[in-house]
This record gives C-alpha cells, sequence and structure tokens, in this order.
C-alpha cells in the first residue's frame, strides 16, 4: 500500500544539497580529523610521513607544560579585556549614532573604516605610532599626561598586552557598533514614552529598557567577540610574535609557533586540539543563543 503523499521523503533538497554537503565535508571535516588525528602522533615537519603513534603522550606533555598554562592565561586575559573593551566603544558608538542629527551618515561611514582595513595595515599603523622615538602616540601622552617619558610599549612585557587589546577594540569596535545598533533600532519607541511619563530619567530609561531590548543582541555579540579572540592569530603574530617574553602568546600563537618555529607538528595538533574544544564548547553556546533568541520572537 502506497504511503499518503505527506509521509514521501522529497528527495530533490537531498540531491541539490548532497554536493554542498560533500564538499564541505571534504574542505572543513577532513582537515579538522586529520589534524586531530596529528596529536596521537610524533610528527615533525621534515619527518612528517615518519610520525610514530605515541598515544596520549602529546596531551599529557602539555598539561604539564607551564607555557601552555601561560599561553591559557594569556587568552582569558586577552580575551576578557578586548571583549569588554570592543563592547564598550561599540555600545558608546552605537548609542551615539542612533540619535538623529545632521552628518549621522558621513559619521557612521568613518567608523566603519577600522574595520575596513586589513588587520596586517592595523598593525603597521599601531607599530608606527607606538615607536617610542617617533610615535604619535607617545608624543599624545606625554603632552597630556599619561606618561613622563616616551614607551617602549611592543618590547616590554607589561605593556605589550595592553597595547594589543586597544588595538583589537579599535579595528572591531565598528563590528559590535553595527550589530548593537541594528537591536536598538528593533526596540520600540513607545517603551521610552512611556519611561519618559512615568519620570524616568536618561541612566533608568538605558537600565531598564536600552539594556533589556539588546538581552538577545548582547549574548550572541559577545559570544561571537570571544569567538574571534580565541582564534585572532595575524593581528597578534605581526604585532608582536607572542612576544615580548611570550606576554602576547596566547592558544593561537602558540599552536603557530610549535608547529612551524619549533616544527613539533604533534605537539601543535594537541594544542590545537584543546583550542578546539574550548571553540567548540563557545560555539555550542553561541547557537544555542541564536535559537533561544529566534524562539523568543
Amino acid at each position: 500500500m502506497p504511503r499518503p503523499i505527506s509521509q514521501r521523503i522529497n528527495w530533490l533538497p537531498i540531491w541539490l544539497l548532497g554536493p554542498v554537503a560533500i564538499l564541505l565535508a571534504v574542505i572543513l571535516i577532513w582537515p579538522i580529523v586529520q589534524g586531530v588525528a596529528l596529536s596521537f602522533f610524533n610528527t615533525r615537519i621534515l619527518n612528517y610521513s615518519a610520525g610514530k603513534f605515541i598515544g596520549l603522550a602529546n596531551f599529557n606533555a602539555l598539561f604539564q607544560d607551564e607555557y601552555f598554562w601561560n599561553s591559557l592565561r594569556v587568552t582569558a586575559v586577552y580575551g576578557a579585556a578586548s571583549v569588554i573593551c570592543t563592547y564598550a566603544l561599540g555600545l558608546g558608538f552605537a548609542l551615539l549614532l542612533n540619535r538623529d542629527f545632521k552628518g549621522r551618515g558621513f559619521i557612521r561611514t568613518i567608523f566603519i573604516l577600522p574595520w575596513a582595513i586589513p588587520e596586517v595595515v592595523a598593525v603597521l599603523i599601531f607599530a608606527w605610532m607606538l615607536d617610542p622615538q617617533f610615535g604619535v602616540g607617545n608624543y599624545l601622552l606625554v603632552m597630556i599626561g599619561v606618561i613622563e617619558q616616551p614607551q617602549a610599549w611592543l618590547s616590554q612585557s607589561h605593556l605589550a598586552l595592553p597595547a594589543l587589546v586597544v588595538l583589537t577594540a579599535w579595528q572591531q569596535f565598528p563590528l559590535a557598533m553595527l550589530i548593537i545598533l541594528a537591536g536598538l533600532q528593533t526596540i520600540p519607541e513607545e517603551q521610552y514614552e512611556a519611561a519618559k511619563m512615568d519620570g524616568a530619567g536618561a541612566w533608568t530609561r538605558f537600565v531598564h529598557v536600552t539594556l533589556p531590548g539588546l538581552r538577545s543582541v548582547n549574548v550572541i555579540l559577545i559570544l561571537l567577540l570571544i569567538l574571534n579572540s580565541f582564534r585572532r592569530v595575524t593581528m597578534i603574530y605581526a604585532m608582536t610574535r607572542g612576544g615580548p617574553a611570550r606576554s602576547t602568546e596566547t592558544l593561537s600563537v602558540l599552536t603557530y609557533n610549535t608547529a612551524f618555529e619549533y616544527q613539533r607538528v604533534g605537539y601543535a595538533a594537541a594544542v590545537g586540539t584543546v583550542l578546539l574544544l574550548i571553540l567548540l564548547a563557545f560555539s555550542l553556546v553561541y547557537f544555542w543563543s541564536i535559537m533561544r533568541s529566534n524562539q523568543a520572537k
């Protein structure tokens, strides 16, 4: 007896999406599987095909490696500081651009420019600005009294990471600004008018109307910024290469340095596998937040 039409399988979407799914599996999933598999071998670049299977030895050595724990700490500090600074700048400028004033479109375009600049170019700009002899950044900080004399920001371990956080926040805040601005424009104006009629001031309206209206946007944006900070390599490597004294060596940079500077491919794969698990955990929270926000609409 033939099944009802409603229970028949529509094979057309499967046939259309099948080739794309296979292509994604080859391009994305297979390299990940191969990278995880490498973490169980003692593999180096010079004898890549002659790696010896050593089981969990790379992971045992990894969790006893002080450089790994230092990179984990640097990643956490860098991620937290850059996310906070990026979000604060994005929120401030989004609140500014959400107002109606003359020239708003031009100013919005200017604010987007840092995001459009390639990371390597942004690094070169900041490296020149922070130059201890000729940098305009040192000159301005001395002029306004923040520092007494020019500093070698990228050559001192206690200054390199803050400089990197400032660069990251400057380059990434337009993304946060655009996302928050889109969220602000979804908040009904009637809520602000009702709050004004109740005598609420600007701060009270911000706390009780704006922030609750941005709750779902904030969760997704913050998780996205965290993911970006964990996997960022180009900016950090081009600016400091993880130095000085490993003060800016995040897990991503440690993976790169271990594989290509020290040629320990298997050990680098173990570091990358740990980083993959951390990113996977944040990604699951990210997708869960998206699904929950979609269900709430």
